[in-house]
């Protein structure tokens, strides 16, 4: 009872030079690594979640663990409880911090420019004035297992095939099997589109599947010279699923042609099939609304129209830009308008675009984002007072497009840098005493700190430049074994090797990833990483994580 008493008058961040008594101590010893960490990446809002990772400090204080990283978002009720926890288990709180916006707004917007409405009964709403026509889309069309006006087709009767007896609409579909057979585990067609540039698309189809594995259906469009991609946006598909309805959502950019794609880039077994395919252009789908995503609004003889005298202001009040898409919204009239009945109008706005099947990205320059940051800091500190906070930039795939990002006349990585320092001094005005640390994959130049990376606009380079020398590093990059290690190091940087990330069961990478790195300064710990919520590989990585290098 004593030891409970005196922890609990302990702040609640367990210092790391003072090491507690037991399996923690050994593990501190001198030559062998001090920082021991256990990623946790669930919905810590929910009181039931964190008592599934209380549950596991006993289990981590035994394998060796002490430190745990969690995300800043703490149910209020739990935190008292957390705290004694940790301290009992010799475990430090890392709290992970500047994530997303909590506004939908702030998300980085790519520019829709001079798109077409017209005015009727009060509203406008869009038309297309270069509608985009996907011949054969629906896989009506045939002979054999050829279908007609798509520009190639993989394999026709070996892996793609024409089905007339399952089908979501009319008299066939496209049905692909067996990818495996395809030396390169393709299965695709394709059919080049037309574009209007800097326009708002969607994609619509329907697909089903039996038995697919791996379930990687794709559609992706293309720019022409296949240089790189419009859409970014994945979708899940289940290994046996009846017709579901798809839609992704894409901007053309710079584009006014593409290659549309289906199929599977990485398939081998089961089948999928496609039907009633359609892509088409929208208007005002999770429409932006801050002043660094602005709307205009003008006639077709250059008159400009103001929000609130002429139209009622633009919102879309389905505004959620990890949905694709919904119904798009108009705009409506204001009584005293001078707009016209049937005028056409060109509105030109700001739109969010999905990465994979559920990212996006903040704003790097949003001003109100530093101010969320900061609160959700404070409340992280006054609940919990962590011994470190991690900053979470990391993945960022859309940056640089907005008007105030571009305003600035700044690389993507200027931006980056200056965001990152930005947000590391939050962290030391409030907390000077803990530790700052942060991925490394946009800072790091063979990770994402490159040219061309998603829908950056322009390179992120020279990123690395806004960290400071008490900033550390978690490399995640385990593929590498520690090549990228050198020249976080060349910058002076200490860093944490984030290991396990749900495939290294025994240790194995881990350890190999120590060996190459014995010789350079700074590597301070390593971190069992997951991100599916797999523990059972907890215990025995560590034994070769912490483990004196080979």
């Amino acid at each position: 009872m004593a030891l409970i008493i005196w922890m609990a008058l302990m702040p609640c961040g367990v210092d790391a030079a003072s090491p507690p008594a037991g399996p923690v101590a050994q593990a501190r010893a001198p030559g062998l690594l001090q920082k021991h960490w256990l990623f946790i990446w669930r919905d810590m809002k929910d009181p039931k979640e964190v008592d599934r990772v209380i549950e596991r400090f006993a289990r981590a204080k035994a394998a060796g663990y002490n430190g745990v990283a969690f995300g800043c978002d703490l149910a209020e009720s739990k935190a008292a409880e957390l705290c004694q926890a940790a301290k009992l288990n010799g475990l430090d709180l890392i709290a992970i911090v500047m994530g997303g916006s909590h506004d939908h707004n702030c998300v980085e917007g790519l520019a829709v420019k001079d798109a077409l409405f017209v005015v009727q009964g009060g509203k406008a709403t869009l038309v297309a004035d270069n509608p985009t026509r996907v011949v054969n889309a629906d896989f009506e069309e045939f002979v054999g297992n050829h279908f007609k006006n798509w520009a190639f087709q993989d394999d026709e009767g070996v892996t793609t095939f024409v089905d007339r007896e399952v089908k979501h609409g009319g008299v066939a579909s496209l049905r692909m099997e067996n990818i495996g057979k395809n030396p390169a585990l393709h299965c695709r067609i394709m059919q080049p589109i037309k574009l209007q540039p800097w326009r708002q698309y969607r994609v619509s189809f329907w697909l089903k599947s039996q038995d697919l594995a791996p379930a990687d259906a794709e559609v992706k469009v293309l720019k022409t010279d296949g240089s790189s991609s419009l859409s970014f946006q994945t979708v899940h598909v289940d290994l046996t699923q009846d017709w579901k309805h798809y839609d992704i959502v894409f901007n053309s950019m710079e584009c006014s042609t593409a290659n549309l794609y289906l199929g599977s880039w990485n398939g081998k077994n089961g089948k999928m099939w496609w039907d009633d395919l359609s892509v088409e252009e929208i208007g005002l789908v999770n429409v932006l609304r801050r002043p660094g995503c602005p709307v205009a609004l003008r006639g077709e003889n250059g008159t400009a129209y103001e929000e609130g005298r002429d139209f009622v202001r633009i919102v879309d009040p389905q505004l959620h830009p990890w949905r694709a898409y919904h119904e798009q919204p108009s705009i409506k009239l204001a009584p005293n308008t001078r707009i016209k009945n049937g005028e056409r109008l060109r509105v030109s706005y700001y739109h969010p675009i999905i990465v994979y099947e559920d990212r996006v990205t903040s704003c790097l320059s949003e001003p109100k984002i530093f101010t969320e940051w900061e609160a959700d800091l404070k409340r992280i500190n006054e609940l919990v007072h962590p011994a470190a906070f991690l900053m979470s930039h990391d993945e960022l795939r859309v940056v640089n497009q907005c008007a105030l990002c571009q305003s600035k006349h700044l690389t993507p990585g200027e931006l980056l840098a200056g965001n990152v320092h930005r947000a590391a001094q939050i962290i030391r005005d409030i907390r000077p005493d803990a530790g700052i640390w942060v991925w490394n994959d946009m800072f790091d130049p063979m990770h994402n700190a490159v040219d061309h990376f998603y829908a950056v606009n322009g390179s992120l380079k020279g990123s690395w430049k806004g960290l400071d020398k008490d900033v550390g590093i978690v490399n995640w990059y385990g593929s590498l074994q520690g090549k990228n290690c050198q020249f976080f190091a060349d910058l002076g940087l200490k860093q944490i090797l984030s290991g396990y990330y749900d495939s290294d069961e025994d240790g194995s990478q881990i350890a190999a990833w120590r060996h190459n790195t014995k010789q350079l300064p700074g590597i301070q710990g390593a971190m069992y990483t997951t991100w599916q919520d797999n523990y059972g590989a907890m215990d025995a990585w560590a034994k070769s994580a912490w483990a004196s290098p080979p």
